[in-house]
């Protein structure tokens, strides 16, 4: 299953990656934070909505994502 960029508020169309918080191969559960991101607006941590294991990441620090842009690939998503 995908992971992409959720919408993170009225306005915002992208956000800068400042740290990732998991790795390939990390268990990640429901509402656990995944990627640390920075708008214009603000810092937040974003957290990934269902439980799986990272297969990939597909950002590092200093990406600029879009809203919906692919941000990890989890394997047995549920």
């Amino acid at each position: 299953m995908d992971f992409r960029l959720p919408n993170l508020g009225e306005g915002i169309e992208s956000a800068t990656v400042t740290a990732v918080l998991v790795k390939a191969g990390d268990a990640v559960k429901p509402g656990q934070n995944v990627v640390a991101v920075e708008t214009d607006k603000a810092a937040v941590e974003v957290p990934v909505e269902t439980a799986g294991t990272v297969g990939q990441v597909h950002v590092k620090p200093g990406d600029k994502v879009p809203v919906g842009g692919l941000v990890l690939t989890l394997a047995g998503a549920d």
